[in-house]
């Protein structure tokens, strides 16, 4: 067993930003990633390059830092930002929660399977 136990599991979330600016996804994902810090070795990491179209963090859901909610500045995109969150559903639910604390979320479409959903959202700035 890793060095989570049982009573903490992993809860990665697979976190895609794309149809959108490289600074809107850089935005979008450092917020996430200084709610939801990835376990070393987990690919937290912003992925993506001046060609990318998607931007991708791998997330733990299970070890929240400060609330989003908190943040000092609230965050403005420029446009609307797809985005994929892949994982858990207990897990993807509260990487939901994060976004809609900060952002205004439209559910665009839901797969789920036995132990695993898949949600897209398009997340904008508040009016």
């Amino acid at each position: 067993m890793d060095s989570h136990d049982k009573d903490n599991p992993v809860a990665e979330v697979l976190v895609a930003a794309g149809d959108c600016s490289e600074e809107d996804a850089r935005a979008v994902l450092g917020l996430l990633e200084r709610s939801f810090p990835a376990d070393a070795g987990a690919g937290g990491a912003v992925q993506g390059g001046q060609a990318a179209t998607v931007w991708s963090a791998t997330l733990d859901a299970a070890k929240p830092t400060e609330p989003a909610e908190d943040r000092a500045a609230p965050v403005r995109l420029k446009d609307a930002v797809k985005v994929t969150l892949q994982g858990s559903p207990r897990a993807v639910e509260h990487v939901r929660a994060a976004l809609a604390a900060l952002f205004t979320v439209e559910d665009m479409g839901a797969v789920s399977g036995d132990q695993e959903t898949e949600i897209e959202l398009r997340v904008r700035s508040r009016s």
